[in-house]
């Protein structure tokens, strides 16, 4: 079931963001050109649910041995 809704914006302090990291660490992410894509909007910054939910689905890992 996906956490974000496709078609929304998430700012950096709404709470759904908290399954990704803290704002600190997105904010470092950002810094480094690490973590989901996100849009600038002035000095907001905008991150689009379908981004979020194919960053998180790039990061999945499968155990190989069950």
């Amino acid at each position: 079931m996906p956490c974000f809704k496709p078609d929304r914006y998430y700012r950096t302090n709404d709470p759904e963001l908290a399954v990704l990291a803290t704002p600190g660490t997105m904010r470092q992410w950002r810094h480094q050109g690490k973590g989901p894509p996100y849009v600038k909007s002035g000095s907001r910054v905008l991150y689009k649910g379908s981004d979020l939910e194919e960053w998180l689905a790039a990061r999945e890992v499968r155990p190989t041995n069950s």
